[in-house]
């Protein structure tokens, strides 16, 4: 059986594969995209006071990807759309004094659009010190995804499944001004992916299984306590550097009562 050449689908990154075989290039496609569907923080350390409430989506902006292996480009992400969106969700949990707590979940429905499709879900949880402007803080994400999309041929739908974790130290100093506030953060971390491709025509099968650092930076815009805006630069060296960008609104239905006042 004729072993096709492949690089995977739905979401995904950067540049030409260098490596000296076709299997090499190939494992490094997988990779490449398995990276790019990663839960990046896209916020800075300490953001929510318990019982803080964000709803939010982002938006992650794939960079160009050269699909060439073994002399034949294959279809990637970039050729199908510049961006894909998630919804993110966002929770502070109570803490000890000077500490703020958060959970997380993050998810992409499977919706069908230009023959690309991509089921996403993941799960995170934060722990920082936060006893004034400065925040320091630890977090951890887990996630699972199912990505369709055409990448052998233009007429067939190809299967990514990746399954990641890791975990990250954050550093942000809040600025503040009526009515809101800005906070530059950077982040360093590690990431440990496994991507399976399969290959729809004949059922072959190629798996990628790496750990990479990630380093971020970004600022978190926010506005009457009420809006937020995030821009963040993720770099996994050697492999991906892309942007990605999150809006969010903050509801005040489960707002703190109000503290009755002293006689």
């Amino acid at each position: 059986m004729r072993r096709p050449p492949i690089a995977c689908l739905i979401v995904a990154a950067a540049g030409a594969a260098r490596a000296q075989t076709m299997l090499d290039q190939e494992q490094r496609l997988i990779e490449v995209h398995s990276l790019l569907v990663d839960m990046g923080a896209l916020n800075a350390p300490g953001a929510y006071r318990e019982r803080d409430l964000s709803l939010g989506l982002e938006v992650i902006v794939i960079p160009g990807i050269d699909g060439t292996t073994g002399g034949k480009r294959q279809i990637t992400a970039s050729d199908r759309t510049p961006v894909f969106p998630r919804l993110r969700l966002a929770l502070g949990l109570p803490a000890p004094e000077g500490f703020r707590a958060s959970v997380g979940i993050a998810y992409i429905p499977p919706i069908r659009l230009r023959d690309v499709s991509s089921h996403f879900a993941a799960l995170e949880g934060e722990m920082a010190y936060a006893p004034g402007p400065l925040a320091l803080g630890l977090r951890g994400h887990v996630l699972v995804a199912r990505s369709m999309s055409p990448v052998t041929e233009p007429t067939v739908r190809d299967t990514l499944d990746n399954f990641e974790f890791g975990a990250n130290a954050a550093a942000g100093y809040r600025l503040d001004f009526q009515p809101g506030s800005v906070t530059p953060y950077a982040s360093i971390g590690i990431t440990r992916t496994v991507g399976i491709f399969r290959v729809t025509s004949d059922a072959y099968e190629l798996s990628s299984r790496t750990t990479n650092p990630v380093f971020a930076g970004g600022m978190r815009f926010l506005a009457s306590q009420r809006f937020e805006v995030v821009a963040e630069l993720a770099a996994f060296p050697g492999r991906l550097v892309h942007p990605s960008f999150r809006v969010a609104w903050m509801p005040d239905w489960w707002s703190r009562p109000a503290t009755p006042s002293t006689p």
